[in-house]
């Protein structure tokens, strides 16, 4: 059993004074179904209600957590949808105010964060907007500290979903294409369940609908991608 933790901190929340960050349904869309699927493979779900969120929650919600799938959301509250005026810095202050805390306390909690394909296509692309710069923080960050990661680049998002979708992982830096909501969720938990193939890792995720044929393993998936190159150092303290 994994006890996996879920956040999705609001982007434009991320310099609040009141809270030390604001979590709600994260950029993904996928969190019920990321529930449903973890406790039918007999692991732990947990997420805290949608808002403000103290670092004595936060404390509590990550004393025993072995994941944590991390979901930055654009979501306000009130079905309001916001980009961020400054993505880079909301990206650094969620580093801080989260993965900082992780990396010092509890280095071993697994981090799976759901990015966005556009972060590979960068600015070039017509829809890249602020958020994508946030993650492209934020995912710098992540790979600087002492947790493992693993970095899922969702390409278009939809909710809708058919037995013939296969999941698809690549590391083409401008993939593109459709990525079923539940097929993303799949694709976390696969990543938490088999860290020692997924840690260290980005890539984007996809669907081919490919009618009757058996579905691709996706642990396998996992262990045929490069690390990524901060992955491929070992850290060790320095004196001084």
């Amino acid at each position: 059993m994994v006890n996996i933790v879920e956040l999705g901190p609001v982007y434009t929340e991320a310099t609040t004074t009141e809270f030390h960050l604001v979590s709600r349904a994260g950029g993904w869309g996928a969190r019920e179904i990321a529930e449903r699927l973890a406790h039918e493979r007999g692991h732990r779900y947990t997420r805290p209600a949608d808002g403000g969120v103290t670092e004595a929650e936060l404390d509590r919600l990550l004393a025993g957590a072995d994941a944590l799938i991390l979901s930055p959301s654009l979501n306000g509250g009130a079905g309001v949808m916001a980009q961020p005026e400054d993505g880079p810095a909301a990206g650094r202050t969620i580093g801080h105010r989260l993965l900082d805390r992780l990396s010092a306390d509890r280095p071993g909690v697994h981090v799976v964060l759901l990015s966005h394909f556009l972060t590979g296509h960068g600015v070039n692309h017509r829809n890249y907007r602020a958020h994508a710069h946030a993650l492209r923080a934020l995912e710098a960050h992540l790979r600087a500290g002492r947790n493992r990661w693993t970095v899922l680049r969702a390409t278009w998002l939809s909710a809708i979903h058919d037995p013939s979708y296969q999941i698809r992982l690549t590391q083409d830096q401008y993939a593109d294409g459709l990525v079923s909501t539940e097929s993303l969720a799949r694709a976390a938990l696969a990543a938490i369940e088999n860290p020692e193939a997924s840690t260290g890792r980005t890539a984007a995720v996809y669907n081919l609908s490919i009618p009757g044929a058996a579905h691709r393993d996706i642990a396998g998936q996992f262990a045929t991608l490069v690390p990524d190159f901060e992955a491929r150092f070992v850290r060790e303290p320095v004196a001084g």
